[in-house]
């Protein structure tokens, strides 16, 4: 389903005056004046394409899953950015929405896929083998390769792909690139499981990711598997996957207002990647938590750091 948004333009002028003949005060005193952030208006009008196909789950009843796509109406070819939502979330809120058309406003063809929601435990990864967490992983895998695959198809060009994962989402999907179902199999083939999870659709045979943005997340959530399952560990820690991909460039991206142990742990992150040899930067945005702004220039700083990382 398609749907044209055009780009509406609001001008608001105040006219100020007194009366005629009004007498001056005795005292002249300079007004206070309190600039507003007004938030740039999209270059280009976009059309949004709903509920695409992207991925089959290997289960038996389960729906197959969907992408949106965002992208401008003229022009290009257009840089791609993938936007994988966080937990719990889904493509339909308001906050990857409204996001996504802006971004595709500027200059991007954007896709955001669906994926089912994993176990909401550490304990419930462990006990059903890592099921879950290559199904998420998988899901991921498959919209980067649907992007890559159709982004002419929007006007994009699929040459380069930018992922932003809110809450770090798709991090490691990101580092194995191409090598994630080989991974998967080794660890399946020593632990009797789990079988694939997931089974793409459409074009494309790369789920290479060029630049990744994390924004927000806990980065250490998985570092108590070090001991307890190493094996999962590999396939889950953000810290574990350095290494890989040594050409994919990171951007890390923080709320200045955020739990302060999530941002120690980012720059902790940051600094293991450059020590590594990547080429990573690190972003702390000034009067947000955990979530993508609605508004406001921490919104628009992160619209422009998109931006340029998508650009080539």
């Amino acid at each position: 389903m398609k749907k044209i948004f055009p780009v509406l333009t609001v001008v608001l002028i105040t006219l100020l005056g007194c009366a005629p003949g009004a007498a001056p005060a005795s005292t002249a005193v300079e007004p206070t004046v309190t600039a507003e952030f007004v938030q740039p208006t999209p270059t280009y009008s976009v059309e949004v394409t709903t509920d695409v196909e992207y991925l089959r789950l290997l289960q038996p009843d389960a729906p197959v899953q969907k992408l949106d796509v965002y992208a401008p109406t003229e022009g290009g070819p257009w840089p791609v950015v993938v936007i994988l939502h966080a937990w719990y979330q889904n493509k339909e809120n308001p906050i990857y929405a409204s996001f996504a058309e802006e971004l595709a406003g500027r200059g991007v063809v954007v896709f955001v896929p669906q994926r089912r929601y994993e176990s909401p435990t550490l304990y419930e990864y462990v006990q059903d083998n890592g099921r879950d967490i290559r199904e998420v992983q998988g899901s991921w895998a498959c919209g980067i390769q649907f992007a890559r695959g159709h982004a002419a198809d929007y006007g994009g060009d699929g040459g380069r792909i930018t992922v932003l994962g809110d809450g770090a989402s798709g991090l490691e999907t990101a580092f194995f690139g191409d090598d994630l179902q080989p991974l998967w199999e080794e660890f399946a083939s020593l632990r009797g499981g789990p079988p694939p999870q997931t089974e793409c659709l459409g074009a494309g045979d790369s789920a290479r990711v060029d630049v990744y943005i994390g924004y927000g997340g806990d980065l250490e959530y998985y570092e108590r598997l070090s001991e307890s399952d190493p094996e999962l560990y590999e396939l889950t820690s953000p810290f574990a996957v350095i290494g890989r991909s040594p050409s994919l460039r990171v951007h890390i991206v923080q709320g200045g207002m955020g739990n302060p142990s999530y941002i120690e742990r980012a720059v902790e992150y940051h600094e293991n990647l450059v020590e590594e040899g990547y080429d990573a930067s690190q972003t702390l945005l000034g009067e947000v938590k955990w979530q993508i702004p609605f508004s406001g220039p921490d919104r628009e700083a992160l619209i422009q750091l998109i931006l340029e990382e998508a650009r080539p």
